[in-house]
């Protein structure tokens, strides 16, 4: 999946920390998501990110 522009990214947590905010989330998907794990039950959401953190064996071949 493609990733959003760290440059980017880090200015959006730059003004947000200069505004006082202590949360901040960049991107339509990663919102979508931020806002669907409020909801979800933790085992589900900890199975999902399991299966994001290993690594593809498919990619090592």
């Amino acid at each position: 999946m493609k990733k959003d522009d760290p440059a980017m990214v880090a200015q959006h947590g730059f003004q947000a920390m200069l505004g006082g905010e202590g949360d901040v989330v960049t991107g339509f998907k990663n919102k979508q998501q931020s806002a669907l794990a409020n909801v979800t039950p933790a085992g589900a959401l900890a199975a999902a990110h399991r299966k994001m953190a290993e690594p593809d064996h498919r990619k090592n071949r």
